[in-house]
């Protein structure tokens, strides 16, 4: 028998992806305040989207609205959610964060007033890891606090490094996974599922990487077209002095060009064994597969939302990023006619072919956007950006185009929620 699921702060439904995926979870409700990004996640879903006003207590529906107004009567299994978080985040600086003071900050609060009210065996609940420091420390004690008082074990609690699980970006979030202290489940048995699941060593000490998820193929497949990109930068800093030039000219001197030795030195893997790093391939290649990647070069798909197709180049931008190697940010061009102002390392940052990608961010201008590996392109594509994520390419968004680099940006990557969803139906199946 299928377990029921409601899912709050869906966005475009990346949280929800494996629970889907598994076949073994059915919907009651998914509320979202913002239609495009519902609309996406029920469209991909072949659910019915309504308005608040027109919910009626119905399964298996997307109700758009405030989730303030939102009444849900009906029993469920689990419940799952983040709760907008830009009063938590870290990008905003610490001054900034007003956490618990302003009503964003308490969305929570609803996330908590509703599994108080159906009593789930299960909650999944994320956020950004600046909640855990927000209020010097205050906001995520009483939250903990609150779940606990609600009858839940919390038997998963700490901030996950998503290129630890398989994702081929540094994402961090701070995951909580609460059981109903009613199943009275074997804490031993949980902390080894958890383990099986949400903790991998290989994959923490070889991550997947964004050359592997664009190309389709795994690294030991990619040596000449790995060539092939780094010989694009050669001289790409020769008319530039400043510090920046001096470290790209001694880093690319030490390039080895084999694929294999380069990544180990990219990743810092300073104690290596091939049979060790044999297995890690084969785990790439296994989340490739999960993915849909695997023998699909993102370039040589046809996305029916048009998530693929470039912008338009811009001539300045072009001079730019012609100088900016992989890695690099805004400061390579300092003290040129290139030079832009930043605030934030991710400004005008180009990817790393076999480094994870920072952090895929869903809103800004200013060059935030993220720039492909390749020496004559420019911007990341939202269909890239959806790889870096772990969005399957038949994952179909809706939208205009910053309204779809909004539902990627902010979403839980889906290998995560693949991960997350093995750990939940194997304790419950405990």
């Amino acid at each position: 028998m299928k377990k029921k699921m409601i899912s709050l702060f869906t966005g475009a439904g990346g949280l929800d992806w494996g629970f889907h995926n598994s076949k073994n979870y059915e919907l009651v409700i998914a509320n979202e305040i913002l239609k495009p990004h519902l609309k996406t996640y029920a469209d991909n879903h072949k659910i019915k989207l309504i308005d608040i006003e027109e919910y009626n207590n119905d399964d298996d529906i997307a109700v758009c609205g405030d989730i303030h107004e939102l009444s849900v009567p009906l029993k469920t299994d689990i419940i799952m959610g983040g709760p907008p978080c830009q009063d938590f985040s870290v990008l905003r600086g610490s001054d900034n964060r007003a956490g618990f003071t302003v009503k964003r900050g308490k969305l929570y609060e609803q996330y908590l007033r509703i599994i108080e009210a159906t009593n789930p065996d299960v909650f999944v609940f994320e956020n950004v890891v600046g909640m855990v420091s927000a209020n010097k420390g205050a906001a995520y004690e009483a939250i903990q606090d609150d779940f606990k008082n609600a009858g839940y074990d919390l038997v998963f609690n700490d901030i996950l490094n998503m290129a630890n699980i398989g994702v081929p970006q540094a994402r961090k979030r701070l995951i909580i996974i609460g059981i109903n202290k009613k199943l009275k489940i074997n804490k031993i048995k949980v902390n080894e599922i958890i383990d099986k699941y949400l903790k991998n060593p290989i994959l923490e000490k070889y991550p997947l990487v964004p050359l592997e998820v664009f190309e389709g193929k795994i690294l030991t497949n990619l040596q000449d077209k790995y060539v092939a990109i780094m010989k694009g930068y050669s001289g790409c800093m020769e008319c530039i002095d400043n510090e920046y030039s001096e470290k790209w000219k001694s880093e690319y001197e030490s390039l080895t060009f084999n694929i294999k030795e380069d990544y180990l030195i990219n990743n810092n893997v300073n104690e290596y064994d091939e049979n060790e790093f044999n297995k890690a391939m084969k785990e790439h290649e296994k989340i490739l597969k999960i993915l849909g990647y695997y023998g699909r070069k993102v370039d040589e798909q046809t996305f029916i939302d048009d998530t693929n197709n470039r912008g338009r180049k811009n001539r300045k931008v072009t001079e730019r990023m012609h100088h900016i190697p992989p890695y690099y940010n805004f400061k390579a061009v300092d003290n040129t006619e290139w030079k832009v102002k930043g605030l934030m390392s991710n400004i005008y940052k180009r990817i790393h072919p076999l480094r994870p990608s920072p952090t895929v961010i869903a809103y800004g201008g200013g060059g935030t956007g993220g720039y492909h590996y390749e020496y004559n392109r420019q911007g990341l594509t939202n269909r890239e950006r959806a790889r870096l994520q772990t969005f399957p390419d038949n994952y179909i968004f809706n939208g205009k185009t910053t309204e779809i680099r909004a539902q990627i940006g902010e979403a839980v990557p889906p290998l995560a929620s693949y991960w997350i969803e093995k750990a939940v139906s194997d304790i419950l199946n405990l």
